[in-house]
């Protein structure tokens, strides 16, 4: 009884209202299905809502002492319509379309800021926007770095050309020695984590070999911010010391559902290769190298030279041989592992909304063959936006995404370089003795004229049967919330969580190693797995106002915290019975095993106040406060300031008329700022012990890790002065000046005097160095008519690396004397990447051409009278022999005559192209270029050596033979010289300017869409030819190779090269 009085009693504090919700087609009322009727209060906050039924009817429960109400009527392509709720019990709607609205794009309704209130009026940074939806729709690309590359002043990327290949990205040059030089990559305002762990293992870190960005699908991205200069990357903290890449990727849109598929198909074909020798031309060639090294060392002490050219079957033509057939074949091994690959990229989005809410959904399907034989990248990728709108005040985003990737390589990742060098008169299969012709069973000896592995293998068996596959699984959540204050306070917090798992999966087959069973390479696998996990979350107030009209304050505070954790395990095995049998399990022998885990954990407080008088002049300050577990208790936290100013010319009022027809925009900017940089690793200052066995009854342990608690931050001082133009309303310039100075560089795992009783320092503080230089962009709307535009842009830039103060601890240079060998020499005032070896002159023509000389050109002659031969290290030089300046005229070559060969730093980098629009067609072309950059052609090294057995270039034809010959390549010496020591022989300037895109598009007329009536809103055909020409004088297959670093010298090591690339695609929406 009580309970229905009760019942009775809530039913009559309530008021219901119903009502039918209906449109007019043509003069009739129809009724809307699916119409959201809502209650809405002051805020525009729901309180209650309803859907219409099949005949447009709908009741809602009015609950009583809410205030004041309106009722909300809304569907999709229709007029939102609201009404002041009075108490009536019947309220009707008629709708009608909204053809201007349908496809609208939510944007911010008072101006476009950054994701710290800051609009384009108030930047005092350095910045450049690159829309990435058009580049990504016409062009064959799979990952960001494509996009990015020569588009961005001041950002230099090198690609690799195999699928997944991890590329180097550089922004304003290289800012430590021993360090990460990667920017930050920030994804919808989310870090997004790239960091390897110090005890990451992976029996060779596979994951290195990921690009960084590998994860992130193209198509679902809508523009990219590249944030260059300290004073713009301040409120990223130590981890945007590197620069900063914000990607902005695609969301929800207002209006009906939209659909858009998109297809691309593309075929990939590698360049000409270096021509090798054939079978014969081989053969030939080490019957010269052993017979003349058999003279230079007399033939009474040559026995193992004359063994191997008159015994050894693989290069005698002994018909007798058991193996006769398997070696006198012609086969170019190098074409034998390569092949024309395709690349399949398919995506699929839906987006759509009302007032209350939007979203957008994507699904992608990305499949990429390499064209070395057993590489490939598969990748699929989804993503699911959602934005809520509670009330005019209160909003929710949700992100969810989720990509798996799937990256073949080949299990030794040096399989072309085998194959250029393999003998190219060996069969890579056995030869049937009766046909003939080859089998399907692959030949490989345990050891042959060139030896047994690892020195020799057959690449074509290890790309065909043997495998390294990486699948990598990646789930991203995001929850943001949005609150507006009525007092212009903004409050947006976020929770960000980031699960990835790498499997790795790796076998070496037996049939291209040709080890016995008992032999640990014999059929080896390799099973490993790592989980990362990351929390991140943020919350920031932002305050926005306008004071008098003319003062207008933003000012932010932000509160961050990180942190991730990771694990590893592998296992190695041998003797497994097949690649399908490589865990391990019984029947194999574990060779080796291990696992690892760590935790870091950073913590950051960031405050920014930006001040504007009357839109023309700007004040910016910020501040960083953070801590990292990775720093010792006495510099865990440090702290970071930034300022900024802008003058905004063309908002004077002095200005005339006249004045503003040609001068459009104009803005002079000065920013400087500090960041700090923490070292890689979790919790590396800890020292650490470990046991040494007992002592009487105790055990005894000894330090193997010296305790770092006066470690420092890694600090960076960066100024910037830019200026920005726009002139007649199409010409738009961007200048920028720089000079970033880093100092207390990190030096990782530094070797220590024994006494010390460590053999090395996990991190110490030491050495400066600088980078300065300048950039330089434009773009210029040449003409702009009904049926025409056209339109051309270009950028170009110039950084300047210097050691300023070389680190206490360094070694002066890392050098050992012979063939191959290069300087790698870090002193002041030098840039990172000098490279120092020996001036080639050429061959000794002559005996007489030996002689050493003095630097007045007259011959040394020793005690006795006797002409000084020359010797080049401890071997005399014969004619025939290389030549090399002698330096300090001594009669010896050796280190005392190394000197500055060159830098692996470009001078100059750049891009640049134009776009031609004639109705519906649109002709888009783009180049990309590196000026004055040296580089080791280590290819072309190792394949005129004639040194060993590998085979070489065409070039060995023209090698020097007898006295007279007229050549700078010299003769063959198998086993011994020192023909090919570091010199300037094969220092090659790598200038070259490519064209990456040419692409022919078309849209197709809205007409003929409509007439056809397929619910087709947009279709466009394109096709796109990628990286189709590179104008070098550079003697390499590709002259793009890696950037430099302190610790490695800039070679081209005859990796896979960028293939030229042709793709046919569609778009439609619909």
């Amino acid at each position: 009884m009580v309970m229905l009085v009760s019942f009775g009693m809530a039913a009559s504090a309530q008021n219901v209202i119903s009502g039918i919700v209906s449109e007019m087609v043509g003069n009739t009322k129809e009724p809307v299905l699916g119409a959201n009727v809502v209650l809405v209060n002051s805020q525009n906050r729901y309180i209650k809502g309803a859907v219409t039924d099949f005949n447009g009817n709908y009741t809602l429960q009015v609950p009583a002492n809410a205030g004041k109400l309106k009722v909300r009527v809304s569907y999709i392509g229709m007029k939102t319509k609201t009404v002041n709720y009075n108490g009536q019990t019947t309220l009707n709607f008629t709708l009608e379309s909204d053809e201007a609205n349908k496809v609208k794009e939510i944007k911010v309704v008072s101006r476009r800021s950054d994701r710290m209130g800051v609009s384009r009026l108030e930047q005092t940074s350095s910045m450049q926007t690159l829309q990435v939806g058009e580049i990504v729709e016409q062009s064959p690309i799979g990952t960001i770095e494509e996009a990015l590359q020569g588009q961005i002043s001041g950002l230099d990327i090198n690609l690799g050309g195999d699928p997944g290949a991890r590329s180097s990205i550089r922004i304003r040059g290289t800012s430590t020695l021993d360090g990460d030089a990667e920017p930050l990559i920030v994804v919808d305002g989310v870090p997004y984590d790239v960091d390897i762990s110090n005890d990451f293992s992976f029996q060779t870190a596979n994951e290195e070999d990921f690009g960084a960005l590998l994860n992130i699908a193209p198509s679902n991205i809508e523009s990219i911010d590249v944030l260059k200069d300290a004073s713009a990357t301040a409120i990223y903290g130590s981890k945007g010391a590197n620069g900063v890449l914000l990607i902005n990727t695609k969301r929800g849109s207002y209006g009906k559902t939209q659909f858009s598929f998109s297809t691309k198909f593309t075929v990939k074909k590698e360049p000409a290769s270096i021509p090798l020798l054939n079978g014969r031309q081989y053969t030939s060639l080490m019957q010269d190298e052993l017979w003349n090294a058999a003279n230079s060392k007399g033939i009474s002490n040559a026995s193992s030279e004359m063994d191997m050219l008159f015994n050894a079957d693989e290069i005698n033509y002994n018909k007798a041989y058991k193996y006769y057939d398997e070696y006198n074949c012609d086969t170019d091994w190098l074409d034998a592992v390569k092949q024309d690959a395709v690349i399949t990229d398919n995506n699929f989005s839906m987006s759509g909304g009302g007032e209350k809410a939007t979203y957008r959904f994507s699904l992608g399907y990305y499949n990429e063959q390499g064209t070395t034989k057993g590489t490939g990248l598969d990748r699929l990728s989804t993503q699911f936006k959602i934005t809520y709108n509670f009330s005019d005040r209160l909003r929710v985003h949700t992100d969810f995404s989720f990509t798996n990737t799937e990256k073949e390589a080949n299990v030794l990742d040096n399989a072309r370089s085998m194959a250029q060098k393999k003998m190219p008169n060996l069969s890579p299969y056995w030869i049937d003795d009766v046909t003939g012709l080859a089998t399907g069973r692959y030949f490989m000896q345990e050891s042959d004229f060139q030896g047994g592995y690892k020195d020799n293998y057959n690449p074509v068996a290890l790309v065909d049967l043997g495998f390294n596959k990486t699948t990598m699984r990646e789930e991203k959540m995001k929850v943001m919330l949005e609150y507006e204050f009525p007092f212009h306070l903004r409050f947006q917090g976020w929770v960000a969580l980031n699960m990835k798992t790498n499997k790795n999966k790796k076998f070496l087959p037996q049939e291209a190693t040709g080890v016995l069973w008992t032999n640990s390479n014999a059929n080896q696998a390799t099973d490993a797995t790592s989980d990362g996990f990351t929390l991140q979350s943020e919350a920031k107030l932002l305050y926005n106002n306008v004071l008098g009209k003319k003062h207008g304050l933003t000012a932010t505070a932000i509160f961050r915290t990180y942190q991730s954790q990771s694990f590893n395990s592998s296992s190695v095995t041998y003797g497994n019975a097949s690649s399908n049998l490589s865990d391990p399990v019984v029947g194999s022998v574990v060779s080796s095993s291990g696992s690892g885990n760590s935790e870091a954990r950073s913590v950051s407080f960031i405050g920014q106040a930006v001040y504007s008088y009357d839109e023309r002049y700007v004040l910016k300050a910020s501040v960083n406060y953070e801590g990292n577990s990775a720093m010792g208790g006495r510099n865990r936290f440090g702290t970071y300031p930034a300022f900024g100013l802008a003058w905004n010319i063309d908002k004077e009022h002095f200005w005339s008329e006249s004045f503003h027809k040609w001068f459009t925009e104009g803005k002079l900017r000065f920013g400087l700022g500090w960041a700090g940089k923490a070292p890689s690793g979790a919790a590396r200052y800890y020292g650490a012990y470990t046991s040494l066995g007992q002592y009487m009854d105790m055990q005894a342990i000894h330090a193997i890790r010296m305790q770092l608690e006066n470690l420092k931050w890694q600090s960076t001082r960066e100024y910037d002065f830019g200026v920005d133009l726009r002139l007649w309303d199409k010409l738009n310039i961007t200048f920028d000046y720089y000079d970033k100075k880093t100092s207390d560089l990190l030096l990782k795992d530094t070797k220590l005097p024994s006494t010390t009783g460590y053999d090395k320092i996990a991190w110490i503080n030491s050495g400066v160095l600088s980078n300065k230089g300048f950039e330089l962009r434009f773009d210029y709307q040449v003409l702009k008519k009904k049926d025409w535009f056209v339109s051309v842009n270009a950028n170009i830039s110039r950084n300047v690396n210097k050691v300023e103060e070389l680190p206490s601890t360094y070694k002066y240079e890392n050098y050992t004397f012979g063939n191959g060998n290069y300087a790698l020499r870090i002193l002041e005032n030098a840039p990172i990447g000098s490279f120092y070896g020996y001036r080639y002159k050429g061959v000794y023509q002559n005996a007489e051409d030996t002689y050493a000389r003095d630097k007045n050109g007259t011959v040394m002659r020793d005690y006795n009278g006797n002409p000084i031969i020359m010797r080049n290290g401890s071997t005399q030089a014969f004619p025939g022999d290389a030549k090399y300046e002698d330096i300090n005229h001594d009669g010896v070559i050796n280190e005392n005559d190394i000197v500055y060969l060159g830098n692996a730093n470009p001078k100059l980098i750049g891009g640049g192209g134009f776009q031609v629009k004639w109705k519906d067609l649109t002709l888009t072309t783009f180049f990309y270029g590196r000026f004055g950059q040296k580089i080791i052609n280590k290819a072309r090294m190792n394949l005129e050596s004639m040194y060993g057995t590998g085979n070489q270039s065409t070039a060995v034809l023209s090698r020097w033979r007898a006295e007279g010959d007229q050549t700078d390549i010299p003769r063959a010496l198998y086993g011994m010289g020192y023909n090919y020591l570091g010199s300037d022989r094969f220092v090659e300037d790598a200038t070259f300017v490519r064209l990456k895109t040419l692409s022919l598009s078309w849209n197709v007329p809205k007409k003929l869409l409509q007439k056809l009536n397929w619910g087709i809103s947009r279709a466009n055909v394109f096709v796109t030819g990628y990286d189709l020409f590179t104008w070098t004088g550079y003697k390499g297959q590709d002259p793009e190779v890696s950037l430099p670093s302190a610790t490695k010298l800039v070679e081209d090591n005859a990796t896979t090269p960028v293939s030229k690339r042709f793709a046919f695609g569609l778009t439609v929406n619909f």
